[in-house]
């Protein structure tokens, strides 16, 4: 009976151990990212009302992907004493970041702080050929991504904008800050890496050949038709691990939770489908969006 009982036990604790390594190894849902957008500053040659027009246009741009909490530094209640008294640039420095700053950014979940500066703001005008007036507004801005766990900058871009309006100057700032606003996507794509897995492959044709694939993640994340995601297999190289793309797929039916995708090409389905029935650790992350600045693919399937 004593033999029973220890068996029973044991084979209780193989069944537990057994749970939490299946549990370990199952990969997590992405999740909407916290972003931190702090103040931004502005040089000579610009002004506050183009600084404080080009980070709205900023924030808008972030909340239109869709899978951030953008979290406004000027108006969390938090946050806003950090600048109480204090210079922007002080705010997140070489001496505070790992004492009372990076403890109010990581009380709200955010990993990533995104700093801006306008340097540039010029307004002038024209004739043109037809002997009318061309309204013209230049806007340099350059914005950083700020890694709060390292105390880092984790990247940087420049941008340069010179729109025109043959009606006034308020017209050409207004589309200069509508095509920021859209320039975030191509951005926070690049910075800001949306990460995902195979839930599982699609059915095969006649032939044997998967055309697509449901990965995790749809229209909660801001995921849309035409959006493009690498599929990632890890590769040791030496003593290290690495991933590397494998193959490319595209959104074509996005649901709450989950994406189908189209596999582009055949041969690079026949790699994926493989390592997934291996179960190889393959892993999803996000490219970039039709509309992004960037061109697609097309439909290069060759099936």
């Amino acid at each position: 009976m004593k033999n029973c009982f220890k068996t029973l036990m044991a084979l209780a604790a193989l069944i537990a151990a057994t749970a939490v390594c299946a549990q370990e190894e199952t990969p997590a849902d992405p999740q909407k990212e916290t972003v931190i957008v702090d103040p931004f500053t502005y040089s000579s040659g610009a002004s506050q009302v183009a600084r404080d027009n080009v980070r709205s246009a900023v924030m808008t741009g972030f909340s239109n992907v869709g899978r951030f909490h953008v979290v406004d530094a000027l108006t969390d209640s938090r946050l806003s004493k950090l600048y109480e008294n204090r210079e922007v640039e002080d705010v997140v420095n070489a001496d505070n970041w790992k004492s009372e700053s990076e403890a109010a950014y990581k009380e709200l979940g955010a990993k990533k702080l995104l700093k801006g500066q306008v340097e540039l703001h010029y307004e002038h005008k024209k004739l043109n050929d037809e002997g009318k007036w061309v309204y013209y507004t230049d806007i340099n801005f350059t914005l950083q991504v700020f890694d709060i766990t390292t105390g880092t900058m984790a990247g940087s871009e420049s941008y340069k904008y010179s729109e025109l309006s043959l009606s006034s100057y308020a017209d050409s700032f207004n589309d200069a800050m509508k095509k920021i606003a859209k320039d975030m996507t191509q951005f926070c794509n690049k910075h800001f890496k949306m990460q995902s897995y195979i839930l599982e492959m699609g059915e095969a044709d006649k032939k044997g050949v998967i055309k697509d694939l449901w990965i995790s993640g749809g229209t909660e994340m801001g995921i849309a038709n035409g959006t493009i995601f690498k599929v990632l297999a890890e590769k040791k190289v030496g003593p290290k691990v690495t991933r590397v793309a494998i193959g490319e797929v595209i959104a074509k039916e996005v649901l709450e939770g989950m994406t189908r995708c189209e596999i582009k090409d055949k041969k690079e389905g026949e790699v994926i489908k493989e390592k997934f029935n291996n179960q190889e650790k393959l892993y999803i992350e996000l490219d970039r969006k039709r509309g992004d600045g960037l061109k697609g693919f097309g439909r290069a399937f060759g099936f």
